[in-house]
């Protein structure tokens, strides 16, 4: 009896931890996701500034 007891809180605790790791891998590919709309905002930023620089 005591097994069964063993085995439901490793099976509880394992689920947690899966769902803090879904949670955590939902989070990276948002990021991921904007990515490269962050690479050309900073580009065009930079882009921008380089031509004023240069007027």
């Amino acid at each position: 009896m005591e097994l069964l007891v063993y085995l439901g809180i490793l099976l509880v605790i394992a689920a947690v931890i899966s769902l803090v790791l879904s949670f955590l891998g939902t989070v990276l590919v948002g990021a991921l996701r904007l990515l490269p709309v962050v690479f050309v905002a900073l580009a065009i930023a930079v882009f921008v500034r380089w031509y004023r620089d240069r007027h």
